[in-house]
Parts: structure tokens; C-alpha cells; sequence
């Protein structure tokens, strides 16, 4: 089912569906609801690349506060890696608005069976502390993801698809208080509404940090919408 168009030729050999699935498999950047690891934002990554290249638009946060950004991913024609960053603005609660940033690269490792995908991932994030007005209290200034996607694809009609993965990882948190790591999990769905455009939603849980030391201290969700440039 997965296959990669390198040329005219083989898209045309290539069914209607399968090249809508390639569009939506790019929407993972924001992961992804996140533009590679926004702070603030859940770390979602797919087990799937697709030639090409992808911009979005992303929104996240949890119970302390929000961020909004732009997103844009890339891989090659042999969809053997896949690239993605983001920048945008994150607000919280009582505290001044700051400018975060985030990278992330990603290597699917193949199909483990029918419709069943493996990739591993790595990423750094960051952006300027957040000050409470009120409280001492400030986020981390440095967050790093490493981790494992695992996803399951199936094709819908009209050339679209669906996508449904987990991406279990450890991130490690510097902050101006103290720094430290955490094991966490996401999970997502990513939805192509056409062959070209995409939806994503996810959510992140697993351990926490205390409050002020910087990192969560909860569920972290997160949505977004993808275009996919290209032919697909």
C-alpha cells in the first residue's frame, strides 16, 4: 500500500487514494500540531513520510495556557526522512506572551504488517521563560523529544485517508529552576479532508513536572489544519 512517486510516470500508475494518503501523512508535522516540538504543544509524530512539502497552521495548550503557530515539514522524493519546524506564540496564565520555536526530524523504519507503520523521531524546541506576574514561576526555556511513532493507516474514498498512531517518547526539560526528564505519550489522529488538505488532533500524557520547575503538569492537546503542495 505505501509507495513512493518519484516521477509523472509512476503517478500515474499510482491509485487515486494512495497519493491522497501521501498528502495526509505529511499533516503529522504539527505534529504536527506542533511544528516539530513547540513548547506548550503535544509531541505528535506519525510513522509515515510522504514526498513533498506541507504548511499548516496549529493551535495547543493545556489547562495553564495556549500557543498559536505556523508550521511547514518537507521530505525528499524517497520519503526516507522527513523535516519539520514551526514558530509561534504562546500565552499563559498571568504571565507575558513569548515567542517559541521547534524543530523535529523523523525516519520511518517501514511497515511492520499490512497497514502498520514504525519511525523514530528526535527534536529540540525552545523559546524565551515566561515570568509569572504573580507567582514565582517560569517555563522551560529548552525542551528535547526523543522517541518512537507507531501508526495504522487505512484509505477512505475520494482519494482520502485516515491515520490513527502513538508516540511514546522522552523529553528532556532545561529550565531556569532546575532541569529533568520526562516519559510521555501522544496520541493522534490525522484526517485528509482532500487530496491536498488535512485536519490533525492529538493529546499528551504520562509523567509531570511540579509546577514552576517548567515543563507540563498535565494533559497537553493540540489541533491543526495542513495544505500539501504538489501533486499528490
Amino acid at each position: 500500500m505505501w509507495a513512493v512517486i518519484v516521477d509523472d510516470a509512476r503517478a500515474r500508475q499510482t491509485p487515486v487514494w494512495t497519493r491522497g494518503l501521501f498528502a495526509l501523512l505529511l499533516v503529522a508535522l504539527f505534529h504536527t500540531t506542533g511544528g516539530g516540538q513547540l513548547p506548550g504543544a503535544p509531541v505528535l509524530q506519525n510513522a509515515w513520510a510522504a514526498p513533498g512539502g506541507v504548511a499548516a497552521v496549529d493551535y495547543g495548550g493545556d489547562s495553564d495556557g495556549s500557543v498559536y503557530a505556523g508550521a511547514a515539514a518537507w521530505a525528499p522524493a524517497s520519503a526516507r526522512f522527513q523535516l519539520s519546524g514551526g514558530v509561534g506564540l504562546r500565552s499563559r496564565t498571568n504571565a507575558n506572551t513569548k515567542v517559541v520555536y521547534g524543530v523535529r526530524a523523523a525516519m520511518p523504519l517501514g511497515t511492520v504488517i499490512y497497514g502498520v507503520g514504525l519511525g523514530v523521531f528526535a527534536g529540540i524546541g525552545g523559546g524565551g521563560a515566561q515570568t509569572k506576574t504573580l507567582i514565582d514561576s517560569t517555563t522551560s526555556r529548552l525542551e528535547i523529544p526523543v522517541g518512537i511513532a507507531l501508526g495504522w493507516r487505512r484509505a477512505l474514498a475520494g482519494g482520502r485517508g485516515i491515520s490513527i498512531y502513538a508516540s511514546p517518547s522522552y523529553t528532556y526539560f532545561a529550565a531556569s529552576s532546575d532541569n529533568g526528564g520526562l516519559v510521555r505519550a501522544g496520541i493522534g489522529l490525522d484526517l485528509g479532508v482532500t487530496n491536498s488538505i488535512g485536519i490533525t488532533g492529538g493529546i499528551e500524557f504520562g509523567q509531570t513536572r511540579e509546577f514552576g520547575l517548567g515543563g507540563p503538569t498535565g494533559a497537553v492537546y493540540g489541533a491543526g489544519i495542513s495544505y500539501a503542495f504538489g501533486r499528490r
